[in-house]
């Protein structure tokens, strides 16, 4: 008994139109020659972003000037109240981070 295989593509046949589907539906967008796949990366609308984004840290002022003469202000007058536990845990805290660190 002899099994013959004409009427079956083979699977080289089978990779070429796999191929030759995805170049025809977009997938090769530098004009590649045919049957080579060509990646594509956009990110340009992310960059309007990015700079917009950038734009705004670079305005926005390093040390908050109100808050800073409203604490002055307290200071000066002595009604600014200081929490000495506040104090020692902050304290304590930064000095176990370094410690770590």
């Amino acid at each position: 008994m002899k099994i013959m295989n004409d009427t079956k593509p083979t699977l080289i046949e089978n990779l070429i139109k796999s191929n030759n589907i995805k170049t025809s539906q977009g997938t090769d967008v530098q004009g590649t020659k045919s049957g080579d796949m060509a990646d594509k990366v956009e990110l340009t609308g992310r960059k309007d972003e990015i700079n917009s984004i950038k734009e705004r840290i670079n305005s926005t002022p390093i040390v908050r000037e109100e808050k800073v003469e409203n604490l002055r202000q307290a200071v000066q007058t002595g009604t600014y109240n200081i929490k000495g536990e506040l104090v020692a845990k902050s304290l304590l805290k930064s000095c176990l981070l370094d410690e770590i660190l």
